[in-house]
């Protein structure tokens, strides 16, 4: 767990504000992905049936991440969008249990959403700290 905060935390302090938002993008994707493998123990079996579809799941919720982008630069529409956007998290993540509780155990798929929430969280802890120094 602290060797994952460790290069979490070497990694942002390695590149440079200039560096491409694609290629930080991509990094903290593989390790919030080796943050989730940890914290799922999945064995191969399993995880050979969870990444294609968690990576499923990815796409579809940066598709409402982005329509959330572009809602919060319409100030007419705000309220009500911001209730669909959440709505249409809710609904995505509704979705996806179903789907990854196809492939791993109940209990598996309800640590999967927690350590999601962990690592976002930490991001965020690691952001206001690095904003701060």
């Amino acid at each position: 767990m602290k060797f994952i905060w460790t290069f979490l935390t070497c990694l942002f302090f390695a590149f440079p504000l200039s560096a491409q938002d694609k290629q930080r993008s991509e990094q903290i994707e593989s390790v919030k992905v080796a943050f989730i493998t940890q914290k799922l123990d999945l064995n191969s079996s399993e995880a050979e049936k969870f990444w294609p579809v968690y990576n499923n799941y990815q796409r579809e919720m940066k598709v409402v991440f982005n329509a959330r982008r572009t809602a919060k630069n319409d100030p007419d529409a705000k309220m009500d969008g911001e209730l669909d956007i959440e709505t249409r998290l809710l609904d995505t993540r509704k979705k996806y249990k179903q789907e990854f509780s196809k492939v791993i155990a109940s209990e598996k798929v309800s640590l999967f959403f927690q350590a999601e929430r962990e690592f976002r969280e930490q991001m965020i802890k690691e952001l206001r700290e690095r904003r701060k120094n």
